[in-house]
């Protein structure tokens, strides 16, 4: 968000210096500047001054933008009700360090510390966001939970047991119960399988069922997703990025886990569809109890989803709390610089509603 912000204030001043004209094209109405042209399916459906647009839409494709657009809206929650205050811990971070080599230089070895003294907790049916710039240590935290890479010092506890340096049928345990949905939809799916196999490879993987019952829980989870069961046949390359990001989920459910680690879920995808896979990973915690561990840089998107915050930078956590709590009182300077750069911040109709100050339009 920070990085986003200074290079729209770049070319705004640029533009204004060399009065040169700029065709935006973006699925993020809260990046929008000085005129709208909203399409649909290939047509112009309405255009208008930004402000006039936002404020008062005509079409019922642009208010249904605006309605989906988590940068344009105050606090819509999508959370399912939060776990019993007793229930016990999940996920148990503590002191996590990761450390990697860097090239030497002049004969001196260097490290890189991506994950600095790290600690959080995660329960049962709740939703921690790890938020921060891209580099913060996100991912990598994610990684030293699902144990695709070790950590250099501290502890990673799942369930109560301690998994920091578990081998063998220990870490194949974990991978049956954590599950993660990679950043990517176009990278994260085999291109030879077809949905079908996508879906039930994790029970192959496990020998659960036989290829009947793996076929059958397959098109259950593609009516969980509200994908219809003749995607079982296609092939990735035939979906959308939205239907890809369905499958996903599909697949990191087959399991039944008790965590899903959701790197970055709804990157770049319009904001409709975004929508709509947000409001799928709060029905499917409501009904199933799963955890997440939700990476994004959206505060916007996580405002939504999440239950609890935790805050990273340079790889530490900076500031940690309830969702309500951090984003009506940040303590920390970090979090109020990542709540002042979120796009929808920058339009004076996004702040409007909820006393806050507009920024530059």
């Amino acid at each position: 968000m920070t990085v986003q912000r200074v290079i729209l204030d770049h070319l705004q001043r640029l533009t204004e210096e060399s009065g040169t004209a700029v065709l935006l094209v973006t699925h993020d109405l809260g990046v929008a500047a000085d005129r709208i042209v909203v399409m649909s399916e290939g047509r112009v459906v309405e255009t208008g001054p930004a402000a006039g647009l936002l404020a008062d839409p005509r079409h019922e494709y642009t208010r249904q933008l605006l309605a989906s657009a988590p940068s344009l809206t105050t606090a819509h929650p999508r959370v399912s009700a939060p776990a019993p205050a007793d229930a016990a811990p999940l996920v148990e971070v503590r002191n996590a360090v990761k450390e990697f080599r860097l090239p030497r230089v002049s004969g001196r070895a260097r490290t890189l510390r991506a994950v600095d003294d790290v600690s959080f907790t995660l329960h049962r049916g709740r939703t921690l966001a790890l938020v921060g710039e891209s580099g913060s240590g996100k991912s990598t935290t994610a990684r030293l939970v699902l144990r695709l890479t070790d950590a250099t010092a501290g502890e990673i506890r799942f369930a109560g047991a301690d998994v920091t340096t578990a081998r063998g049928a220990e870490v194949r345990q974990l991978r049956r119960r954590a599950q993660l949905i990679y950043q990517n939809p176009y990278a994260s799916l085999d291109p030879r399988f077809s949905i079908g196999e996508v879906i039930t490879e994790p029970l192959r993987a496990f020998g659960v069922g036989d290829r009947g019952s793996r076929l059958a829980r397959a098109r259950d989870l593609l009516d969980r997703v509200a994908l219809p069961a003749a995607m079982l046949a296609r092939r990735p390359a035939e979906l959308s990025g939205g239907q890809r990001r369905r499958v996903a989920i599909a697949r990191a459910l087959a399991l039944s886990p008790d965590l899903v680690v959701c790197d970055e879920p709804v990157s770049a995808l319009d904001v409709s569809v975004q929508a709509q896979v947000l409001d799928l990973l709060a029905e499917l915690q409501a009904d199933t109890g799963v955890a997440y561990l939700f990476i994004s840089h959206d505060l916007a998107v996580v405002r939504q989803i999440a239950h609890d915050v935790a805050v990273m930078r340079q790889g530490r956590i900076v500031e940690t709390g309830t969702t309500e709590d951090l984003f009506t009182n940040p303590g920390h300077e970090y979090t109020r610089e990542l709540l002042a750069a979120i796009p929808g911040n920058r339009h004076p109709l996004a702040t409007a509603g909820d006393g806050g100050s507009a920024g530059p339009p």
